[in-house]
């Protein structure tokens, strides 16, 4: 596969030659939020490693170094495919340490799960388990089985996760943690929100009070934004008008509280968050509507009739998004806002992705490059 090369000041863009023709017709552009338009490589590493610190040293009694959450085990699970969504990821790790606990220690840890289902509330289930079971687990080696681990998961997530650990770990605990339902419901994913968005931005975005932890500052203050004005600017000459949408994990408040005004630079209708496609699952009835599933990166273009769609995204999830949406889409790897920015350079070239770049900002040079235009 022969890639042009164009040296930029944020990094080298690679566009597959054979792939011009089709990038020329681009008339509508779809992006990815995190790693895309933000920068959340600390937050998001920050939120999942004192997640899994929690509810370990609750459950278990053992202290987690912060220092196990690297950039290298953060994208060996990003790279599978499976986990778009930071939850996910965490659970993963949880449920991963967990297995280390010997086979007493986890059952008592299960009857004391399988007790707590009657409580609805994902703080009253935490609780009533807490401080019970004292185990401890061995820190050192833990890092390489967190990575091997890793290694094993494929796109399908959380479905791989539970295939190779609820066998022992058992189901009574994931149940306790109710991974699938949604903050509110579940530990992980309310923990997570609480600590990532702080008290005032979660009880804006969820309609409560956190339960676990009162932050007044979220760790998602540490985001910052990478797409520029100016980018949006050079799209909408480029397309004769806002013809841009939006498709990501996210959840919508989140972003706009991080993006500010860049955020109503997009078309109302072509956003489509976290929130969104769960509403649109329980409207439909469906499930499993988001990403690597087109449904969110379809109908964030929908309201245009284009020749060709270009999605921009920082994930092999994101990348078999755009493979899934079928013939009219392209797909731009990013990799110059994201954990091991090399090593995903070097992925979505040996995935053949149409174009690899280091930030959204250089996709104007990439459309006129394809047009035959110069800026």
């Amino acid at each position: 596969m022969k890639y042009i090369e164009l040296e930029n000041p944020r990094g080298t863009i690679y566009i597959r030659e054979d792939k011009l023709p089709e990038l020329a017709k681009v008339d509508t552009v779809v992006l990815d939020c995190d790693g895309v338009l933000l920068d959340v490589r600390y937050a998001y590493n920050v939120a999942i490693a004192e997640t899994t610190q929690i509810i370990i040293k609750a459950w278990t009694g053992t202290e987690i170094p912060f220092e196990l959450f690297d950039s290298e085990l953060n994208f060996a699970y990003k790279r599978t495919g499976g986990f778009n969504n930071d939850w996910s990821h965490a659970y993963a790790v949880i449920m991963r340490i967990l297995a280390e606990l010997p086979e007493e220690k986890l059952a008592e840890l299960n009857k004391l799960a399988e007790e707590s289902l009657k409580y609805d509330s994902p703080k009253e289930r935490f609780d009533y388990i807490s401080g019970k079971v004292k185990a401890s687990i061995k820190i050192d080696g833990l890092y390489e089985k967190l990575l091997d681990f890793a290694n094993q998961l494929d796109a399908t997530g959380i479905e791989k996760v539970d295939q190779l650990l609820l066998p022992k770990v058992g189901v009574n605990i994931k149940k306790a943690l109710k991974f699938r339902g949604e903050v509110g419901e579940s530990i992980v994913s309310t923990l997570f929100e609480e600590m990532f968005l702080g008290e005032e931005l979660f009880t804006e975005t969820f309609g409560f009070k956190p339960s676990f932890q009162r932050r007044e500052k979220g760790i998602v203050e540490a985001d910052e934004v990478v797409i520029k004005p100016e980018t949006l600017d050079e799209l909408e000459k480029l397309f004769g008008g806002p013809r841009f949408g939006i498709a990501s994990g996210s959840m919508e408040n989140t972003a706009r509280h991080a993006l500010g005004d860049i955020k109503d630079r997009f078309p109302d209708g072509c956003q489509y968050w976290h929130d969104v496609v769960e509403r649109d699952e329980k409207r439909l009835g469906e499930n499993n509507l988001h990403k690597p599933n087109p449904y969110p990166l379809l109908k964030a273009a929908e309201t245009y009739i284009s020749e060709a769609v270009l999605y921009i995204g920082d994930t092999m999830a994101d990348y078999l998004t755009a493979e899934n949406a079928g013939e009219g889409y392209l797909f731009v790897g990013v990799y110059g806002s994201i954990h091991c920015g090399e090593d995903a350079r070097d992925s979505f070239i040996d995935l053949c992705c149409d174009v690899v770049a280091p930030t959204v900002n250089e996709i104007p040079i990439i459309l006129r490059y394809a047009r035959g235009e110069t800026q």
